[in-house]
């Protein structure tokens, strides 16, 4: 029987999930130029988050 080893590489990003990280970092950054760090943490959430529930 041969022994069976792998790399152990970590697994990619899907593309959606970069797509959804991406679009919240950009959100998050136009917010925080117009209203700050808290309102920026905010929609980048609210981003990420309806992005993953839309992309579902």
């Amino acid at each position: 029987m041969a022994n069976r080893t792998t790399p152990r590489e970590p697994e990619r990003l899907s593309q959606r999930w970069t797509l959804i990280l991406l679009s919240a970092f950009v959100a998050g950054a136009v917010v925080f130029a117009l209203a700050g760090p808290l309102a920026a943490l905010g929609a980048a959430g609210a981003t990420a988050l309806g992005l993953h529930q839309l992309m579902a």
